[in-house]
């Protein structure tokens, strides 16, 4: 990009020195002609060179809102899928059952208060007593826990929206770029954990733009950048719910 730049400014100040050329050595009738057919030809080639430096400027603008778009879709999955969990203790399948979910459940509202109760089950394997007033024996801890009532999970997570209603997908303009979901489990502990992963496929969200610059931006690599061709949330591996993308396009923890 930078040898088109230098090539183009080059070739407009041999321009505009064959301008002064002619004014010197062509007759006043061909001179005119020949001049004004060098000045379309200059500005031309300086429209070039604007167009060589704004393209990788107005890519980037356009990339860093595409991008910031598809976090948000990501984040808005995440947060779905963390109270889809919490009610069912499984991530959903399928985007269908995460807006089934959001339209018709409830949370719970719960009280959590820790106190210390008599430890019947030990005082009776030690043989001890108590008076029933609290004095003497064992004791432990426990957690009491009352529900108060219940919300909407809508009015919980999507108050006054509806953007959940298009989690799978990230519309830009007539672009719409499809979210794939996949949900797994793996055993940590000898336990069976639920992983979820999502995936935005760059190479659709930037389809429309310069191809070139698309390919470069696929093998971009730093600590504030999406490396990759993909943005990626979750992990079918691992028990993750982290993104790929730097925070400045939104949390990624």
């Amino acid at each position: 990009m930078l040898e088109l730049a230098i090539y183009l400014v080059v070739l407009i100040v041999l321009v505009f020195g064959l301008v002064k050329l002619i004014d010197k050595f062509v007759s006043p009738k061909g001179r005119t002609i020949v001049s004004v057919v060098l000045w379309i030809v200059s500005l031309f080639l300086g429209y070039l060179i604007y167009s060589s430096v704004m393209k990788p400027i107005e890519f980037e603008k356009a990339k860093a809102d595409r991008y910031e778009m598809a976090v948000n879709k990501l984040l808005d999955i995440k947060k779905a899928q963390s109270g889809y969990k919490t009610v069912y203790g499984k991530y959903a399948d399928t985007f269908e059952e995460l807006i089934r979910f959001i339209e018709n459940e409830k949370f719970s509202i719960v009280s959590r208060k820790d106190t210390i109760v008599i430890d019947a089950v030990k005082n009776a394997a030690f043989g001890i007593t108590t008076d029933g007033t609290g004095e003497g024996g064992f004791f432990k801890d426990i957690v009491k826990i009352d529900t108060l009532g219940t919300v909407s999970v809508k009015d919980s997570l999507f108050k006054n929206t509806n953007r959940y209603k298009n989690m799978k997908e990230v519309k830009i303009g007539d672009l719409v770029v499809p979210i794939s979901l996949k949900t797994s489990s793996i055993i940590r502990n000898e336990t069976k954990v639920s992983t979820f992963q999502c995936i935005i496929d760059k190479n659709l969200l930037l389809s429309d733009l310069d191809q070139d610059l698309v390919a470069s931006e696929n093998k971009v690599e730093g600590i504030d950048k999406i490396n990759g061709d993909q943005i990626i949330l979750g992990s079918l591996e691992e028990a993750s719910v982290t993104g790929n993308w730097p925070k400045k396009y939104g949390s990624n923890e």
